[in-house]
């Protein structure tokens, strides 16, 4: 694939002003992860390819299953997967190495999605407020596409904190909209 070992894994992230103007509480319960990165691999030999590289993909669509310390390789298709991760995770040098030496069937998809994780205490409460789904109830390690805020993106429920991947040109209206919320949620807990 032409082109693509010269490219920078290091994106600049639309709402970064956002984040850090962003009130202490809210900044507690939404986090954005500067240090991922996210690749993508898609086609219709991707289960060959991958075993052929001993590349273990979550079971079902839209299973995931955790990378590293804080990474996740979601199968978003039955021909699609997208890793996040750390730079240093082993599996993001693996998984680069085996879409550049593909031959045919799986190609490499570019990942335009930013991430925000819901945390802390008024996670549930923020999301309850945000979205008609009640992503407490969804298990662990199934991603759920959903709107939050009126925007569509996926979001991973994992252990009280919600990982959610929206598009690149939503990523501030929805840090505005749940950053809005959160603030909203700890002024209602603070006595006057």
């Amino acid at each position: 694939m032409i082109g693509y070992k010269t490219m920078t894994t290091t994106r600049k992230s639309p709402i970064a002003h956002l984040v850090a103007d962003a009130p202490a509480p809210v900044q507690a319960a939404l986090h954005h992860p500067v240090d991922m990165v996210k690749l993508g691999a898609k086609g219709p030999r991707l289960v060959e390819w991958a075993e052929q590289h001993a590349l273990a993909l979550p079971e079902r669509i839209y299973d995931t299953r955790p990378v590293g310390a804080d990474g996740v390789l979601a199968r978003v298709g039955a021909g699609e997967l997208i890793l996040e991760c750390r730079l240093e995770d082993e599996l993001w040098a693996r998984l680069n190495a085996a879409v550049e030496a593909a031959e045919g069937g799986v190609y490499r998809v570019e990942q335009q999605s930013v991430t925000l994780v819901v945390q802390g205490d008024d996670a549930e409460g923020i999301l309850l407020q945000a979205c008609a789904v009640d992503l407490a109830r969804e298990p662990a390690g199934r991603m759920v596409y959903t709107q939050v805020a009126g925007a569509a993106c996926a979001v991973l429920p994992h252990g009280g904190e919600y990982r959610l991947w929206v598009d690149y040109s939503l990523a501030a209206y929805l840090w505005e909209a749940l950053a809005a919320i959160a603030e909203d949620i700890t002024c209602a807990k603070t006595p006057d």
